[in-house]
Formats: C-alpha cells, sequence, structure tokens
C-alpha cells in the first residue's frame, strides 16, 4: 500500500479518538459501542498496513567503513615501523668505519711492534747516531720496527720500543680500522683536515724509507719522531705487542657506523670491486623491545640509513676487532642491495614490548565496540 494511504489511515484513526474523547467528555464518560468499533477497526487497519510496508534498506557504508577501519588499523601496526630505533651492537669484525661528529681522543699511547705510515709529506726524524740522517725526511711513508741491540748496562740485550702518541683527531674525522691478515698488524686509516701524528721511539730500531731502504738505529734516550700527512688522508699499520693491549677509547662518540669492506681484485685487464660484510658473528639488542637479542651470521650484511651513538669497546685482539656501539638507528635492513629486508620494530611489537598492558585494554575496548555497532546496525535499521 501507498505510504500516503498509510498516513490517511492513521490520520483518521487520529480523528476517531479525538471525537470519542469528545464524546466521552460530554455523555459523562460513555462512548457509543460503534465508535469504539470504528476505533478498533481503524487500529488493526493500521497494524496490517504497517506490516505490509517494505523494511527500507539498511546503509552498508557504516559497516564498511568500520572494517576499513579496522583493516587499516591493523595494516599500519603489522607492516609499517618505526621511524628510529635504539640498539646495541656486540660484535667480531674484521673491518669498521666511523666519523667522529667532534674533536675527541681516539686512542691513548699504544705501544708497537712496528708501525708502517703512508700519506706523508715530510717525516721529522730525531738526533740519531749515525750522522747525516737526522732532521726532516721528504718521504710519503715510513717504517718502523724495533730490533734488540747491544747489551745494556744489566747485561741483557737492549730492545726498541715504539709508542704512537695520543691521537687527539678534528672534528668530522673519517676512521677505518681494518685486519690487514698478518699476524697483530691492524691499519688504521684516518681522513681528516689538520692531523697531527707522533711516533715515540728507543733503543734500537729499524727504519725503512722508500729511496734508501731499511737501516738500523739506536735512539739513547725516548725521542719523537713527527709524522705529517701530504693530504687529509693517512694510513697507520700497527702491529701490537702480543702482551700489548690496544689504547682505544672507551665512550668515543660515532655517526656514520660502517660495518662493509671492499675488496679489489686485480687482473692484467681488469680490477673487479666488492662490497661485503666485515662481520666474523656477534649480536644485535633492540634495546626498545625488551633487550631483544638478533644473532648475526658471519658475512651477514648489515645497513643503516643514519646512526649516531657511542664506541663502548674498540679493541684489537686475537687478529679480530672488537666492536661495542650503543646508539640510536633509522633505516636499519639486513642482506644485499637487490635482496634487503627492514629490521626495524614494526608498530605492533614496539607496543607490545613499552606498552603492552595499554595495547591489550585499547584492544578489547575497541573490539567491544565495533561488536557491538554490528549487532546494533544487524538488528535495526539505521
Amino acid at each position: 500500500m501507498p505510504k500516503t494511504t498509510l498516513n490517511q489511515l492513521r490520520d483518521l484513526l487520529r480523528r476517531q479518538a479525538e471525537a470519542a474523547s469528545d464524546e466521552a467528555t460530554q455523555t459523562g464518560g460513555n462512548i457509543s459501542p460503534e465508535r469504539v468499533e470504528e476505533i478498533k477497526r481503524l487500529a488493526q487497519l493500521v497494524e496490517i498496513t504497517e506490516a505490509a510496508q517494505p523494511q527500507p534498506a539498511r546503509k552498508r557504508w557504516p559497516i564498511l567503513v568500520a572494517l576499513g577501519g579496522t583493516l587499516l588499523i591493523v595494516s599500519i601496526l603489522l607492516f609499517a615501523r618505526v621511524a628510529e630505533t635504539e640498539i646495541e651492537l656486540d660484535l667480531a669484525l674484521s673491518e669498521v668505519g666511523f666519523v667522529l661528529p667532534k674533536q675527541q681522543v681516539l686512542a691513548e699511547t699504544m705501544g708497537l711492534a712496528a708501525l708502517g705510515v703512508s700519506g706523508l709529506r715530510e717525516i721529522q726524524l730525531p738526533e740519531i747516531r749515525r750522522p747525516g740522517n737526522s732532521g726532516p725526511q721528504a718521504s710519503d711513508r715510513v717504517r718502523l720496527s724495533t730490533t734488540s741491540g747491544a747489551s745494556g748496562a744489566s747485561g741483557g740485550k737492549r730492545q726498541g720500543s715504539i709508542t704512537l702518541a695520543t691521537l687527539l683527531l678534528p672534528p668530522e674525522t673519517r676512521v677505518w680500522l681494518r685486519y690487514t691478515g698478518l699476524p697483530n698488524q691492524y691499519r688504521l686509516s684516518l681522513k681528516g683536515a689538520n692531523l697531527e701524528l707522533r711516533a715515540d721511539v728507543n733503543g734500537p730500531l729499524e727504519i725503512g724509507l722508500p729511496d734508501r731502504g731499511a737501516a738500523a738505529f739506536d735512539f739513547v734516550t725516548p725521542q719523537p719522531v713527527r709524522l705529517l700527512p701530504d693530504t687529509d688522508a693517512v694510513d697507520l699499520d700497527l702491529t701490537i705487542l702480543d702482551s700489548g693491549k690496544s689504547a682505544f677509547s672507551p665512550q668515543v662518540s660515532a655517526t656514520n657506523l660502517s660495518l662493509i669492506q671492499i675488496d679489489r681484485y686485480h687482473d692484467d685487464e681488469r680490477t673487479v670491486v666488492r662490497r661485503v660484510s666485515s662481520i666474523l658473528n656477534g649480536t644485535l639488542i633492540f634495546e626498545s623491545l625488551n633487550q631483544r637479542e638478533l644473532k648475526l651470521r658471519p658475512g651477514e650484511m648489515i645497513h643503516f640509513e643514519q646512526v649516531q651513538g657511542e664506541i663502548r669497546t674498540l679493541r684489537l685482539q686475537d687478529n679480530l676487532i672488537d666492536l661495542k656501539f650503543h646508539g640510536r638507528v633509522r633505516g636499519l635492513g639486513a642482506g644485499s642491495e637487490e635482496n634487503r629486508r627492514s629490521l626495524m620494530p614494526t608498530w605492533l611489537e614496539w607496543l607490545r614490548e613499552r606498552h603492552s598492558l595499554s595495547l591489550f585494554w585499547g584492544a578489547a575496548i575497541y573490539l567491544f565496540g565495533l561488536i557491538a555497532g554490528v549487532l546494533r546496525w544487524w538488528g535495526k535499521p539505521i
């Protein structure tokens, strides 16, 4: 039945009810049976007509919006990753690189069995016993190595010593440190402005220069050897003493941490350059995920888009580099360039570890509201 007819029936029923009310007022509460029967008949007709009316179509958009919003939230929690996270690295490496963001001491005095330096413009040698060999020497490289000399006052042979002076480096100095493959020998490469290097020598030593070869010298008292870089880059080959300890400073501020080494292969026709991981073994710890640990396999590639923190330990031992680093990183990933995967925590992992109780109650309240809304939508039209 058309909706206008239903409205007419309702209007007629209303008028009959008003007429019955007026009649009851005039007759002292008496209403004629005919009028009562008429009102009853109209009421039944209105009820039947309402039942016959088609139900209005439910609007689907509210439930679709709710389901779409739920899917979006779940997707963000499962797949979106935090922009920055706090990590700690405990690694054994063959090579490491980093940048010093401020002036600081990289290493205290370090006792060495041998020291080779390249990338120099001048070497300032002290007074020595062999005439004509003191003073500045124009050379791009030099090698100092300890030897045993004549017997001293105690009757034993005198042993030479080489001590690399404290390395106080300027801001933005780039540092590379790698194991050279020779026993107890490591190469420390520095690139920066206004580098100053000095080694203190004492006793019998062998000094090798490119144009003169190796020659033996004897320093009666400790003397300085000043090494002046030719450019802003210099390489130092450090052969540490078997019983000695590397003296790299703890708590060195560092940025641009690199765990990659460059391998070059030469033949008669070409040079092949390959980027490989310098990781021998170690652990990556996620501080923001309740100290969750990730074991790193030998040769596993680890990348950073941005990293800044503190080198807490940098030690040379057992022909490897022991590194402990703590800092904040962005874009942490693993794998090769073609198959890189992100290691940054997802928002769900971060919330679960840092705000587990809030996550539980928030999810419970949201699900309760969602289910209640669906049931309400299902039970009556909106």
